[in-house]
């Protein structure tokens, strides 16, 4: 057997990886569930959703952090308007460090979380 993945196999590791459902993939790709079940088998095919799902997770991270970047920018330069009170401006400081306190960082959180998961029960590999 081939080491090489088809095109269909690597369209099914893709799908898989973003959470799509299997009957629906195999309606899509218009493949029989044993062929789907083989390819769950092919090491090849195990270490191609591994590497897709971590881009995946990577990306997320990557967008979170963007918006965590804009949102700071956002409150600083609320607490720099000078037409706001300063009433006004420790409530918003006092909400944003309530909200962050004790959290960890959103790379740590996917960190941990790409550690935790349980890729065979996941992806339904046995």
């Amino acid at each position: 057997m081939s080491t090489k993945l088809n095109e269909s196999q690597k369209m099914a590791c893709n799908l898989l990886a973003t959470g799509m459902k299997t009957s629906e993939i195999l309606n899509q790709l218009k493949i029989r569930p044993e062929t789907l079940s083989r390819w769950k088998q092919n090491q090849e095919f195990i270490t191609c959703l591994k590497k897709t799902q971590e881009k995946i997770l990577e990306s997320i991270i990557e967008t979170q952090k963007h918006i965590l970047i804009l949102s700071q920018d956002i409150i600083i330069q609320t607490l720099k308007n000078e037409t706001l009170d300063d009433l006004k401006k420790a409530m918003i400081a006092l909400r944003y460090i309530s909200l962050i306190r004790g959290k960890h960082n959103v790379e740590d959180k996917y960190t941990k979380k790409l550690s935790d998961l349980s890729f065979n029960n996941t992806f339904g590999f046995e």
